[in-house]
């Protein structure tokens, strides 16, 4: 293990409040960029799978 590694332990014995203020920020942060992760997500699935089904109706239907 590299010595500047740093210790997981001693990074998280961070003062009570201080240590407590930080962490919540960051789990909503998290959560907010998995949701917007995921509507862009379903956004992108739901716009590919318009476009296939456009194309295949026109192919039928100028063929």
């Amino acid at each position: 293990m590299n010595d500047e590694t740093i210790d997981p332990a001693r990074n998280e014995a961070v003062g009570g409040e201080a240590g407590a203020r930080k962490t919540a920020p960051d789990t909503v942060r998290r959560l907010s960029r998995v949701a917007v992760f995921g509507l862009v997500r379903g956004m992108a699935a739901a716009t590919g799978s318009a476009l296939i089904a456009g194309v295949t109706w026109w192919m039928g239907d100028h063929h």
